[in-house]
């Protein structure tokens, strides 16, 4: 029961994003959340109402592991390019979490255009706007091909249906990003 006193919103969270990138989403229940935290399922309820707010949480972590990560690769000088190849390497560095994220219910896009809400990628579209001079309708379509690529080879790496290190992938991204700018 002195594990129970310990446990907070904070190490639930952290033991059940530790099972998600282990075991994938969809494992990530009371049991066997309770099973990585070395506790029974009861104490997960004494601090959650139920499993929804737990993923609710764990989501919310996810996201912003992912956004640390974006972050920490990022050069405003090649914003597109050092984007896309942050987002495959998250893809292949953490194939549960990228899943959880970009491969499952969790998604909130409905349409393809859904992809120029998120916060990376407006901000990416207007660095090219502002820093390489291209018009905002240019700037879009450009991002969207790039990233379509990119989310490819994400999606191929973290269902493991291809592998590839981070040298291949700066590679083919450099690639598609120059046939792409001419």
């Amino acid at each position: 029961m002195a594990k129970a006193l310990l446990l907070s919103k904070e190490n639930i969270v952290k033991g059940a994003v530790k099972l998600v990138n282990n075991d994938g989403w969809n494992s990530l229940n009371a049991r066997s959340l309770a099973k990585q935290l070395g506790i029974s399922t009861k104490p997960l309820y004494r601090i959650y109402n139920n499993m929804d707010e737990i993923k609710i949480d764990v989501l919310s972590e996810i996201y912003r592991q992912y956004d640390e990560f974006i972050n920490s690769k990022i050069d405003s000088k090649k914003a597109l390019l050092t984007l896309c190849i942050a987002y495959v390497e998250f893809a292949n560095d953490y194939k549960n979490l990228f899943t959880s994220l970009f491969l499952s219910d969790n998604l909130k896009w409905k349409k393809i255009e859904d992809v120029f809400d998120e916060k990376w990628n407006q901000s990416t579209i207007i660095n090219l706007v502002n820093k390489h001079g291209f018009t905002f309708e240019e700037a879009k379509e450009l991002f969207l091909h790039m990233w379509l690529y990119s989310n490819g080879l994400a999606t191929l790496i973290a269902t493991n249906q291809i592998k590839l290190d981070e040298e291949k992938i700066m590679i083919r991204l450099v690639k598609i990003y120059k046939s792409l700018v001419k």
